[in-house]
């Protein structure tokens, strides 16, 4: 279970992009694991998740969100709940990404690695 607070939505939060997810053609429990999910299962529904969010055309939306709301559960923008945990835990709380965009900037390599060849077992 992630170690950070409940999601905190970024009072600049737009939804729009929600609309044009490619996620939304896909079942979202390929998305967000099921209790108690652990090893190959888990790595396995996450890679199919992100590789969905690798065509998306608001996959960067998406991540960037994710982010700056510090989302707990699920693969958005190709970040599964581990990428992101990575992500907080190098982030200084005090100074954490809220303004859209902050999120790209500061996560941007993470954000790349987890939809590359090597991460979805490609390369």
């Amino acid at each position: 279970m992630p170690q950070q607070p409940l999601a905190q939505v970024p009072k600049d939060a737009q939804w729009h992009w929600q609309e044009l997810g490619s996620c939304r053609e896909a079942d979202p429990l390929l998305f967000f694991h099921p209790q108690n999910e652990r090893g190959s299962s888990r790595a396995r529904r996450d890679r199919a998740a992100k590789i969905i969010c690798a065509g998306c055309d608001v996959r960067m939306e998406c991540a960037d969100y994710a982010v700056r709301a510090r989302e707990p559960y699920g693969v958005w923008g190709g970040l599964s709940e581990e990428d992101r945990e990575h992500i907080y835990a190098r982030l200084d709380s005090r100074h954490y990404p809220r303004e859209r965009g902050e999120g790209l900037r500061l996560a941007g390599e993470e954000i790349a690695d987890a939809i590359s060849p090597r991460a979805l077992g490609i390369a």
